[in-house]
């Protein structure tokens, strides 16, 4: 008898720590989803703050430009002033905009547009603009319009002003169009003094203050308290709060400066539709486990009420024999049973995808599910943390309610994923620490996708930046090289002629490295055609056959004669052929082979440029693609970077794998049937 109840509660002690397991995993699944989800919400509302942002930047220097070609113009008529703003104003098409030209009085000289929507604010217009100095701009706004004014500067006269304007409401309309969080989420937009931007679901809502409200504002809201604390700067960034209609939401939101003004743009979702899927998982489980726990206990006590019965009537006659007979038959049976048990809950620990780890307090792991056995490649069990982990390399960490997570390479020997690892105390009754748990999460595409986004914002910011210095530095550059050539042709002394010279050579340098930054920001326009990929390497390789360089590097080719031609641009991907080409020659300075393949892989043509050189060093490689990073003394640091640029724009991917002193590949996966 005593045998069946400690059995029984030995069940009852699995199952509910199964149960209490469960509902941790819940909590806990929940809110890094939820976390991970708003991360990306934040990621979306930073991308339409710095469209928007750039939109009107790239608004400011047309509108320059625009001042700037008409103060040039002799005589200024509605024609030429219509040409003008054709040729100048490019980006002025993507939102519907007024454009006009005013007097010092406010009065309109020429104008194109909705003439009723921007007229109460002329004598606003033409003040600002008067204060604007030469080649400066001014912006005017209002909760529901954006003006950007500019002088028009001729001689003898400063009397005019050239505007563009253009609605709150089409910046919305144009740079939130299609966005949508999950299912019911949506972004919308208010600014630093509590107007209403734009807002997908309430247009009517829109030009309101959340500070001035009457009853027809809390038709769907309750309170503004949240939307005041991210005004007033009290709010992170991104989290979990409580809407007014009292359904949980995660929200995000990011702010741009325009003028004077502050714009927030904010992503929101429902909690319940972030985690929802979870939540039906787990459920299931519960209810899973909860009637295995109530099957168990009822045929334990049928087992129980049947033998006690069975063994009161054979027990004078045969007292001792059957006793140890019936015994040991009872203690089989409920083995077998209690195994049958462990494999159903195995079962259920293995569908969750995810690897689980159970450690005791010194960090040894006393069981690991087959997700985790196929993470690692073996049965872990028995060994230590610190064995299977000696050099992995911890990327990020941080922790929340005593929840640790851990974003972590080379796990396992792996050194091309990533892992997350999220670690929680197992903790008994009395607080007291008994081991941990840990799930182990492959999120190595996520990781990719936020070095590909950072490196795309770093490759924008930088074509901005170089435009501007190739233009500032390029005109008085072309003064001085044609100076110091005529001085070296009109000079006769040998010291001056040969000091003339390594001048001549050193601004030939500046002007050679002042064309690629040109190059590198104005990306030639893809010009598509059918090509065939081996006849592009052969022709790229014929270009360095007679470099110096390559002269003592031998060439192999492995090129698979069975490739399909594909659309592209071949003069472009030639040129990165020829960068990554002469990049290998330049790691082997003391001779090598480079071996080009070029194979067909699951719908894409993979071609490879492997090198014996002298490989790159670890901390290196996550750098190589930014502009300026080099390692040559000679190097600009564009050549990756302009090659990096190329092969994004022809939708493709480039990777690297490299190793000290062994030498490095450089693949290039271009899509068949891919559109660029």
């Amino acid at each position: 008898m005593k045998g069946y109840i400690l059995i029984i509660g030995v069940l009852a002690i699995i199952v509910s720590a199964l149960v209490t397991l469960n509902i941790f995993f819940q909590q806990s699944l929940q809110l890094e989803v939820a976390e991970q989800f708003n991360k990306q919400q934040l990621l979306l509302s930073r991308s339409i703050a710095d469209n928007i942002k750039s939109y009107i930047g790239s608004m400011k220097d047309e509108v320059t430009k625009l001042a700037y070609e008409l103060s040039k113009q002799d005589v200024v008529t509605q024609a030429t002033f219509d040409a003008v703003v054709d040729q100048e104003l490019k980006h002025a098409r993507m939102v519907r905009a007024n454009i006009g030209v005013l007097g010092k009085g406010g009065e309109v000289i020429f104008f194109r547009g909705d003439e009723e929507v921007i007229e109460p604010y002329y004598q606003e217009i033409a003040r600002e603009g008067k204060a604007a100095g030469w080649q400066d701009v001014r912006l005017v706004n209002t909760p529901s319009m954006v003006t950007i004014v500019s002088p028009i500067q001729r001689p003898g006269r400063s009397d005019r002003v050239v505007f563009i304007s253009f609605t709150v409401s089409d910046v919305g309309s144009r740079f939130f169009k299609g966005i949508k969080s999950g299912m019911r989420g949506y972004a919308w937009m208010m600014d630093d003094r509590g107007y209403l931007l734009f807002h997908p679901t309430q247009p009517g809502m829109v030009g309101r203050n959340l500070y001035k409200t009457d009853r027809s504002c809390f038709t769907c809201h309750k309170s503004f308290e949240v939307e005041k604390k991210i005004i007033e700067g009290k709010q992170e960034n991104y989290g979990i709060y409580v809407a007014p209609s009292g359904e949980d939401k995660v929200l995000a939101y990011s702010s741009l400066s325009v003028g004077l003004s502050k714009w927030i743009v904010a992503v929101s979702a429902p909690y319940s539709e972030v985690t929802r899927s979870i939540q039906r998982s787990m459920k299931l489980y519960s209810w899973l486990i909860i009637a295995i726990f109530a099957t168990t206990s009822v045929v334990s006590g049928m087992l129980i009420v049947f033998y006690r019965k069975r063994l009161k009537a054979e027990e004078i006659e045969h007292h001792q024999k059957l006793y140890a007979g019936n015994l040991e038959k009872e203690v089989a049976k409920r083995t077998e049973e209690l195994t049958s048990e462990k494999e159903k809950l195995n079962t259920i620990v293995t569908a969750i995808g995810s690897g689980i780890v159970l450690m005791d307090t010194e960090g040894r792991i006393k069981w690991i599910n087959q997700a985790m056995k196929d993470m690692a490649g073996r049965d872990v069990t028995g060994a230590n943390c610190e064995e299977i982990c000696s050099d992995c390399s911890i990327i990020s960490s941080y922790v929340v309610n005593d929840l640790q997570t851990e974003i972590m390479s080379n796990l396992f020997g792996r050194k091309d994923k990533y892992f997350q690892i999220t670690t929680a105390p197992v903790k008994g009754e009395d607080g007291e620490l008994h081991g941990y748990i840990r799930l182990v999460q492959d999120v190595t595409e996520m990781k990719k996708m936020e070095e590909q986004m950072m490196h795309s914002e770093k490759l924008a910011s930088l074509g901005r930046l170089t435009a501007g210095i190739a233009h500032e530095i390029g005109n008085p550059l072309t003064s001085v090289f044609s100076f110091v050539q005529i001085l070296k042709e009109m000079e006769d002394d040998e010291f001056k002629k040969e000091s003339l010279g390594t001048i001549y050579f050193h601004i030939n340098r500046v002007a050679e490295i002042l064309k690629q930054l040109s190059g590198f920001s104005k990306m030639p326009a893809v010009e598509l055609k059918s090509w065939n990929v081996n006849d592009l390497i052969e022709s790229s390789l014929s270009l360095i056959q007679y470099d110096k360089r390559a002269k003592e590097i031998t060439i192999a080719r492995d090129l698979s004669p069975e490739l399909p031609e594909i659309t592209t641009d071949g003069g472009q991907l030639s040129q990165v052929f020829v960068n990554l080409i002469l990049n290998a020659v330049d790691a082997m300075p003391g001779g090598g082979t480079l071996t080009i393949r070029s194979t067909m892989d699951n719908g894409n043509i993979i071609i490879s440029f492997e090198d014996t050189g002298v490989g790159i060093p670890r901390e290196h490689i996550t750098r190589i693609f930014d502009p300026f990073f080099t390692t040559k003394e000679k190097g600009t640091g564009l050549g990756l970077a302009v090659s990096y640029s190329i092969i994004k724009k022809l939708n493709s991917s480039l990777t690297v794998e490299s190793e000290v002193s062994k030498g490095t590949k450089f693949s290039i996966a271009l899509p068949v049937n891919g559109k660029v």
